[in-house]
């Protein structure tokens, strides 16, 4: 099986990348942000065929039933600061009616069945804030679990070019707290990385 693990940032995987697995599986450091994250795994997947990308990173969490450290995977994903944010209320493109394609972006595939770990819902947003009144509204608008800045793009990317594709988050922090004190990163990194060699030696076992 070829794999593609893609992240949006070196340090979230460095484990993985100290590990034997890597000279089995292809890395894809796409930097941070939507628009970095589209073009990176665009190029890349036009030129190279894989059985399966993995977006590995870190992530925000909306619900304390997703502690810091713990691993979640998203089933579903949308770019969820495109719109207008007036008068406490967020309005998607969808809404506004300026695009007609769903919001959600939704991932089949088998394996978030399979694998033990949630299943979460996720957005994607290009700034990160701790206005109370932006993040409450992105909650009562989508409903969702957790935060993150590119996992959108790799939903997006992979459904229009009809590539398998997994998100494995780690929560690191809670959506709206920015003092780094209060966050678990290195927890977070460690238990993401665990996770991915785990997944990874599986796959290949079963390829």
């Amino acid at each position: 099986m070829k794999l593609l693990i893609a992240a949006a940032t070196q340090h979230e995987i460095s484990p993985f990348l100290q590990s034997p697995l890597l000279r089995h599986t292809d890395v894809l450091i796409t930097g941070v942000g939507i628009a970095a994250a589209t073009f990176q795994l665009t190029k890349r997947l036009h030129h190279e065929h894989y059985d399966l990308v993995i977006q590995a990173g870190v992530a925000g969490t909306f619900s304390a039933s997703y502690p810091l450290g713990s691993v979640v995977l998203a089933g579903q994903d949308c770019f969820g600061d495109a719109g207008a944010f007036e008068n406490g209320q967020f309005q998607s493109l969808t809404d506004m009616g300026f695009s007609t394609e769903l919001e959600w972006i939704h991932n089949s595939h088998p394996m978030l069945a399979q694998l033990q770990l949630p299943v979460v819902r996720a957005i994607t947003v290009g700034t990160i804030t701790n206005h109370p009144d932006y993040t409450n509204a992105l909650r009562q608008k989508y409903a969702p679990d957790i935060e993150t800045m590119e996992g959108a793009a790799l939903h997006y990317v992979c459904q229009h070019l009809h590539k398998p594709y997994l998100q494995l988050r780690s929560i690191s922090n809670a959506v709206g707290e920015r003092n780094k004190e209060l966050w678990e990163l290195p927890a977070a990194i460690a238990n993401l990385n665990a996770t991915l060699q785990q997944l990874v030696q599986h796959l290949k076992g079963a390829a």
